[in-house]
């Protein structure tokens, strides 16, 4: 941590504390957005340090009263500074989904973050949110033509191949919009979830969240960009949240998988471009390691589907996988 915004946090803290307490870096994200541990005797809390000219608080304050009104576990918030962008607020603890799942614990893990998701769609206001509407979808698969097959793969791509590229994201975008819609967290998966004794799972990174699809959280934790299942687990835990879906809402079951792969699709071409973008805009280059992973899930359902052979024969063409 540099000296000088130690110094900046443990003066804004001081504020707030009467005993003796310390401050020890706790994690930071694929954002601008940095956090920070204070402990201070038995106790432990959260700051969260979000750049005011990248990183506004409005939608995260907004959000964290949304999920906490109906009941889901987020931090509480005790104390705001917008100039600078700090916000103290409850530990939800250093346990990651990531770090403890495994064959053993994934069903237990999935089970109750599928039933806080249901929760969240079925009692979370989405009142004057934005949608997730097509022009948001595309610009966010179009992060995988400019900066991983351009930028990273120095793939120049020729007009022909630009429009049928174009096509297959217009394609996927149509389709989503086909889907039932909802809160969407839009971030709900293995990093961003917490293991709590109570009221598990913690939620956290959500300031992002949009009226989108009813698949989006879902393909979101169990096709996660950061561990890989394989489709026994995933398909019966889809299963599982079909099951819990409120009655009002009949759904076909094989509609239902194909849009969850679908959603996957415009999810995952996102990712891969956020990944490469980390790396060259931001000099985070861990994240490179999480495409290979996240590639596969898009060229398994590119031939899953024939609505998908465009993107299918693309992708052959230009051979991204041996790229990678």
């Amino acid at each position: 941590m540099e000296q000088n915004k130690l110094d900046d946090l443990t003066k804004w803290v001081k504020q707030y504390y009467s005993s003796d307490f310390s401050i020890e870096k706790a994690s930071s994200d694929a954002s601008f957005r940095s956090y920070y541990r204070v402990i201070s005797q038995d106790d432990t809390k959260i700051i969260m340090d979000a750049p005011p000219k990248h990183e506004p608080l409005t939608s995260f304050l907004d959000i964290t009263k949304r999920l906490s009104v109906a009941g889901l576990n987020v931090p509480i918030i005790y104390e705001v500074d917008d100039s600078k962008g700090y916000i103290l607020m409850s530990d939800l603890g250093k346990k990651i989904y990531l770090d403890a799942l495994n064959k053993e614990t994934v069903y237990c893990l999935y089970t109750d973050a599928i039933d806080a998701l249901c929760h969240i769609q079925n009692r979370v206001s989405s009142d004057d949110l934005k949608k997730f509407d097509m022009k948001e979808q595309l610009i966010e698969m179009q992060l995988f033509s400019d900066w991983f097959i351009n930028k990273h793969l120095k793939i120049e791509l020729s007009h022909e191949q630009e429009d049928t590229l174009e096509q297959c994201y217009t394609e996927i975008a149509k389709t989503l919009l086909d889907i039932p819609q909802t809160f969407i967290h839009r971030d709900f998966h293995s990093r961003n979830l917490m293991i709590t004794n109570k009221n598990n799972p913690g939620i956290l990174d959500y300031q992002d969240a949009l009226i989108g699809p009813l698949t989006y959280d879902l393909v979101s934790l169990l096709k996660d960009c950061y561990i890989d299942w394989d489709d026994e687990i995933t398909y019966k835990m889809m299963g599982s949240y079909l099951q819990r879906l409120n009655k009002d809402v009949v759904m076909d079951h094989s509609q239902f998988e194909y849009w969850f792969d679908i959603t996957g699709v415009q999810r995952h071409l996102k990712a891969i471009g956020i990944f490469s973008r980390l790396n060259y805009r931001d000099k985070k280059s861990i994240y490179l390691n999480d495409i290979p992973r996240t590639y596969k899930y898009i060229e398994t359902i590119a031939t899953k589907y024939p609505e998908m052979s465009k993107l299918k024969k693309l992708l052959l063409e230009i051979n991204i996988k041996e790229a990678l």
